[in-house]
């Protein structure tokens, strides 16, 4: 049940700070300040920190589902004592 409890909060590390990272490279790309891209999502393009964001959500997501499919055969199969 720890390694459950521990992929979910993994789980939501990645979802908030994926969405974040995705959200400012959108903030950034609408933006017509370069040094404001520089500043806030160092090196790379704008494009890759908002597929770095997503992919970064996606994972937390699949993360999630497993970790929530985890908990229900646990569930299932605790027999009480």
């Amino acid at each position: 049940m720890f390694f459950t409890k521990l992929a979910r909060v993994i789980a939501w590390v990645f979802v908030i700070f994926g969405g974040l990272r995705a959200a400012v490279g959108f903030t950034a790309a609408f933006t017509e300040n370069p040094a404001l891209v520089a500043r806030y999502l160092g090196s790379g393009s704008v494009g890759e920190n908002i597929d770095k964001g997503v992919l970064y959500f996606l994972i937390g997501v699949a993360a999630g589902m497993v970790a929530d499919i985890s908990r229900s055969i646990a569930a299932r199969t605790d027999v009480p004592k």
